[in-house]
């Protein structure tokens, strides 16, 4: 099943980490991406890998859904988050109450893996916008073996990695609440590694690379990058989505997993007990609320979320509608288009270094380097002008 489902296959661990026999591996394949490979000489045909495998079953059906445009009330959480700091609020309630968070975070050299947090100190590895596709690692069985003391679980990752999470455990957790992420494609590890070599031959020792930071522009598709000089002093500098290749080909959606485009979560059927995400385009809902720093997507997709988050008191709620999230995110309503120019970047992943592939990319892109540049020097404020004649 695993080979034959291999185009679908979200990548998410399950398998994996579920086999008795521990005779499932990675195999790095296409872009980069890990693909989970059976040794048949170790396999005993038990099938707990076709169980678990989330590619073949239905997501539940949700009704009765609860959509919030949310702000964090605390104006220094809101300004170090990449929206409106949902995330955030939802994940120190449970760290002040006794319990654990699970999410991504960009660790040493650059690597996104899922950890496990129990301090809100280390809440801040969790914030912020990893375009690269997580390792879970052993946190899928580490959030069993909390669950199963009776600890409670705060679980956020992509769509297809709390599926990969629920099939794994096999069973419902009343101490479980999970957050799947309005997503619109992952890059991998492994492609996103061939980038760093082109940005530490351009700047150094890199220290930090955040691929949104409200610091520069505010609520928009740049970043900032953290690198040691050759006097050893932190550097600070912008890190714009229009002039580096792997940002770039991540927002035109040329570099994602297969199962990217064909994503069965991208409606509003989601696997989490909360869906979170940007609300772009919430100013033309005209809410009172000051949107201008950020403002997070908060869909309620059950009650056991809804009590929940009766007790956060952090957030600025105002309540919206499934058809107007929608309408503000397309990945709510359909996955990413498969690009045409997806077999370039495959052709380059496996035959240039990461130096060679920028070349080519400032050489090919100058037209919207240029229109990014433009874009960046209008205010905030005239932007909200032009969207709202758009419309």
């Amino acid at each position: 099943m695993l080979e034959n489902n291999k185009k679908r296959c979200t990548g998410c661990g399950a398998c994996v980490w579920k086999c008795p026999k521990q005779c499932i591996t990675w195999n790095i394949e296409e872009l980069g991406f890990r693909y989970p490979v059976i040794d048949m000489s170790e396999c005993v045909n038990c099938g707990v890998c076709e169980n678990v495998c989330p590619i073949d079953k239905p997501v539940v059906k949700q009704t009765g859904q609860r959509v919030y445009a949310a702000i964090h009330k605390d104006k220094e959480i809101l300004t170090r988050s990449t929206s409106g700091g949902a995330f955030s609020a939802i994940a120190s309630y449970f760290l002040k109450n006794n319990g654990i968070v699970y999410g991504a975070a960009m660790q040493e050299e650059m690597q996104v893996r899922h950890i496990r947090v129990v301090k809100e100190e280390e809440l801040v590895e969790l914030r912020g916008s990893k375009y690269v596709q997580s390792d879970t690692g052993i946190t899928y069985q580490q959030a069993e073996d909390d669950l199963k003391s009776g600890k409670k679980v705060f679980y956020s990752g992509t769509p297809c990695q709390i599926d990969g999470l629920k099939k794994f455990l096999g069973k419902e957790y009343e101490n479980l609440f999970t957050a799947d992420l309005i997503c619109h494609g992952v890059g991998s590890q492994k492609y996103f590694d061939k980038y760093m070599e082109f940005a530490r031959e351009r700047y150094g020792e890199i220290k930090e690379l955040h691929f949104r930071s409200k610091k520069t522009s505010g609520w928009r598709y740049d970043g900032k990058i953290i690198y040691l000089n050759s006097f050893g002093k932190k550097v600070e500098k912008s890190y714009r989505d229009y002039n580096n290749y792997y940002y770039s080909y991540f927002l035109l959606g040329d570099i994602f997993r297969s199962s990217c485009y064909t994503c069965k979560y991208a409606n509003t059927d989601r696997p989490g007990d909360f869906t979170l995400g940007d609300y772009w385009g919430v100013e033309a809902l005209k809410l009172p609320l000051d949107t201008e720093n950020g403002c997070s997507l908060l869909i309620i997709n059950n009650s056991h979320a809804m009590e929940l988050l009766n007790g956060i008191k952090d957030l600025e709620l105002i309540n919206t509608t499934v058809e107007q999230a929608v309408r503000c995110n397309r990945q709510l309503s359909a996955p990413s288009i498969l690009t045409l120019d997806r077999e370039k970047r495959i052709d380059e992943y496996e035959n240039l270094t990461g130096i060679q592939i920028q070349r080519n990319y400032l050489r090919s892109h100058r037209k919207m380097i240029l229109y990014g540049i433009i874009k960046l020097i209008i205010p905030y404020k005239v932007k909200l002008i032009i969207r709202s004649m758009r419309t």
